[in-house]
Parts: structure tokens; C-alpha cells; sequence
């Protein structure tokens, strides 16, 4: 408006002044029912988006807890290191074996005679075979038939089958050694060559195909309590069912380790830790609906949810689902008190260690019928968690009508700065104007004046 901004020099008015007064008072109003309506938004977002989280989090929990094989996963555990590792899926059944590395699978290797590493071997083919059936062939051309130039043809050969080459240098010279990708017997090599004879001071790309074996293909073999088990590699699966071993290195049947003792069990320390999670993250929540719909007579102040039915809701349907009894579970365990969780004044729940450690020791299998049933705690409590936080729960929900609230408020808020803009050219417009004939009347009146003061029968003057 600085255009319009006039000092009001025909009427001698404050016409600056009076503008603003009128501008201010037309625009303080909505303004701070604008500012009013942003801050009750933000204020609901923050709540509800810090309720969401930590109903997030809740809900992680008790995915540890909810999945099928939560209280099924076991555990391993070695009397030696170094001979193997061991893993076991929920087919595996608990118990102890031993175990005695007798051979490590390895790859194949053949090696060719020595050649000069900088002298061009001449075109011709390699025909490269793995196991009984598979092979492919690498054509060499003459300018690119150098050691190192074979061993990239076949590395790059787009329908390798399995074979890798690499040049070694020993004190008798280059040569080339080809070895199988995969170990054991089933993954033997074999190497042939065709020449043109057109080599480098008579050498010959014949020559790559006179191997000796550097290392014969070899199955691992491991006895598992005296059982003999033969793998193409060193990983050995499903020879314990559900267990898989990878083989490290050989025991010496003669010496002071000739065996490793594996153990499988049931992965309890894991199942504790999940309930001691489950039991953080629940006080979480029932924490943060306290904070957000308290009130503190003292002070006479109410958290951002205080009433809100939706907190209060969820609050009570906590309480009441960890209150019933949980169908499906079986005596001892029957319920969360039980298993030493116990509900406290403030709707937080507490663990009794002690009992949560006794009862994983001698009823590992209760504790998963407890939470993991199809109607255990877990799911009972994950679906009523997908009822608030789920794609369409309601704090999902809220927090989505609150988004579209604040959108329409920001339009909102452009349109009365439009709105505002027009309102104080339209008041200058108007004050301009009685400026003008403010100061058209004051100019008449100086006339009229004038003309009476001129007149000779007045003041005698004249």
C-alpha cells in the first residue's frame, strides 16, 4: 500500500493513522482466531502423533511375541570352536550330538605347464569341461593370447560354466591355473586345447592344455555320532534334521579335541528378553495416555487429551483385554499373572523376574501357548492396536483429519491476507476521498472568507 499511503495534506488529517486504525481493527479479530485454531491443531497432532509412536513401538513388541515361531527357535552351542558352526531352525529337536571332522570339501585345480608370462601363446580354443556334462569354449585371438589375456578370456566367457583362472609365477616360471567354482567330486575340470601354432617365438596355445592336477576335487565327510555323512561342500544341511552344520577344519581323530559336542535347545534368553520388551514398551503407552489426558488441580492444567474419548478408549480396553482370561492357554499358565506380570494403580503393569525365569525353565511351551495362540495376548492385543494404529484405526485416522484441518486453515489464513490486502486499499480509497473533499470544502471557505473580508462595508476598511 505504500502507493496510496498519503499524508492527508488537503484536510491536514492523520489519514495514515486513521487507515491503520481501521485496517488493524478489521484484521486482529480473525487473526487470532486463525492463530487460535493453528495452535489447537498442532497442539492434537504432537499428542496424537507421540501416542501413534509409541503404539508403533508397542506393536513391534509384540510382533517378537505374536509370530508363529516366536517360542519356537532354537538354540546351539559347541563344546569346541574352530571345527564348525552350527544353526538350527524349529524342526530341530532338542538334544546333543557328536561331532568329528574327518575331510573339508575342496575345489578342483589343475595347473599348466610353464610358459614365458610376456609372450603371445597364438590363436586357437579352449574347451573347458565341469562334472559330466557341462562345457564351454574360449576362443583366443593371436594379439590377445598372453597369459594374463587367456586367463580374463575365460573369466569374462559370458556362458561360463563354472571354471576360474588365474596366473601364478613360482621359480620355474608362468603358468596358468584353472580351479572349479564349486568344491567337491561332482565339480571336476578338465581342460583341452586347439592351436594354430602361430605363437611368439614358437610357443603354442597347446601348451595351456597339458595340466597337472595342483588339487583334486574333494567331498567334506563329518561323523555325527559315528554316522558317516559325505557333502559336496562344507555346509552340511538336514543331516541332523533342521540343523545346519558348516564343516571349518579337520579333527584329529589321535589328538586332544577328535570331537565337537553340539547342543540344541530351546532359545529361552531370546523369549525372556522379547517379554521383557513387551512389558517396557506396554508402560510406554499407558504412560503417555496418563501425561496426555491428565489434569492438575493444583495448577488447574489439562494435557492435550484430557477427555479426549479416544485416549480414554484405548486406555480401558487395554486394561480390560489384560484382565480377562486368555483362551487357549493351559494350567499353570493361564494368565500374565502367572508368568509374574501384575497390573499396577496406574494401569503400568510390573515383572516378577524371578517367576518369568521359573516358568520359561518349566513351561517354555505354556509361555508361547500363553501369548502366541491364535486368541493368545500378543495377537488379542496387536489386533487392538490395528484398531488405533492400522491403515485405518482411528488415531490413523484423526491424525489424517487433522492434516486436511490444517491445509483448510492455511488456505485460510492466505485468503484473509487477501481479503486484507483489498480491505485496506478499498479504506485508503475512501479516506483519500474525504481528504480531497475535506480540503475542497476548506479551500471554499478561505474563498468565501476572503471575499467578505474585501466587501467595504465590513471592518471599514474600504
Amino acid at each position: 500500500m505504500s502507493g496510496l499511503k498519503l499524508p492527508g495534506v488537503g484536510s491536514g488529517f492523520p489519514v495514515q493513522q486513521f487507515v491503520d486504525a481501521t485496517v488493524n481493527a478489521e484484521r486482529a479479530p480473525k487473526e487470532k482466531q486463525l492463530a487460535r485454531s493453528a495452535n489447537d491443531i498442532e497442539v492434537k497432532l504432537s499428542a496424537y502423533g507421540g501416542l501413534k509412536s509409541v503404539l508403533d513401538d508397542f506393536k513391534t513388541a509384540l510382533k517378537k511375541l505374536g509370530e508363529e515361531e516366536a517360542f519356537q527357535k532354537r538354540s546351539t552351542s559347541l563344546s569346541e570352536t574352530g571345527f564348525v558352526t552350527a544353526k538350527a531352525d524349529k524342526d530341530a529337536v532338542a538334544g546333543s550330538y557328536n561331532l568329528q571332522v574327518i575331510k573339508l570339501a575342496q575345489a578342483h585345480k589343475l595347473s599348466s605347464n610353464a610358459v614365458a608370462p610376456d609372450k603371445a601363446l597364438g590363436s586357437g580354443s579352449l574347451t573347458l569341461g565341469v562334472g559330466s556334462s557341462e562345457s564351454f569354449t574360449v576362443n583366443i585371438d593371436k594379439d590377445k593370447s598372453s597369459l594374463a589375456d587367456v586367463a580374463a578370456a575365460i573369466n569374462n566367457a559370458e556362458d561360463n560354466k563354472g571354471v576360474r583362472a588365474t596366473v601364478i609365477t613360482d621359480d620355474n616360471g608362468s603358468r596358468l591355473v584353472y580351479f572349479a567354482d564349486k568344491t567337491g567330486t561332482d565339480n571336476k575340470i578338465t581342460v583341452s586345447a586347439t592351436s594354430n601354432n602361430d605363437g611368439e617365438d614358437g610357443n603354442s596355445l597347446a601348451t595351456l592344455g597339458l595340466t597337472t592336477e595342483s588339487q583334486p576335487a574333494q567331498n567334506a565327510q563329518i561323523s555325527i555320532d559315528g554316522a558317516l555323512v559325505t557333502s559336496q561342500t562344507n555346509e552340511v544341511k538336514n543331516a541332523i534334521a533342521g540343523v545346519t552344520i558348516d564343516v571349518k577344519k579337520v579333527n584329529d581323530a589321535a589328538g586332544d579335541k577328535p570331537i565337537t559336542k553340539l547342543t540344541i535347545g530351546y532359545d529361552k534368553s531370546a523369549v525372556e528378553t522379547n517379554l521383557k520388551g513387551f512389558v517396557e514398551s506396554f508402560n510406554k503407552v499407558v504412560n503417555t495416555i496418563n501425561k496426555l489426558s491428565s489434569y492438575n488441580a493444583e495448577t488447574k492444567k489439562a494435557g492435550p487429551l484430557n477427555g479426549d474419548s479416544t485416549a480414554r478408549s484405548l486406555n480401558y480396553k487395554i486394561r480390560q483385554l489384560l484382565s480377562e482370561p486368555v483362551a487357549g492357554a493351559v494350567s499353570p499358565l493361564k494368565s500374565l499373572t502367572a508368568l509374574g506380570i501384575t497390573t499396577k494403580q496406574d494401569g503400568t503393569i510390573e515383572l516378577d523376574e524371578d517367576l518369568l525365569k521359573k516358568q520359561i525353565t518349566d513351561n517354555f511351551e505354556k509361555v508361547g501357548l500363553l501369548f502366541s495362540s491364535e486368541n493368545g495376548v500378543s495377537n488379542k492385543l496387536d489386533t487392538l492396536m490395528e484398531g488405533f494404529v492400522g491403515k485405518e484405526g482411528i488415531l490413523t485416522n484423526k491424525n489424517e483429519s487433522l492434516k486436511e484441518q490444517k491445509t483448510k486453515l492455511e488456505k485460510d489464513a492466505d485468503d484473509f491476507a487477501d481479503y486484507m490486502s483489498n480491505f485496506e486499499k478499498r479504506v485508503y480509497k475512501q479516506f483519500s476521498a474525504m481528504d480531497i473533499a475535506v480540503a475542497q470544502m476548506n479551500q471554499q471557505l478561505n474563498s468565501v472568507i476572503s471575499a467578505f473580508e474585501n466587501m467595504p462595508s465590513f471592518g471599514g476598511k474600504k
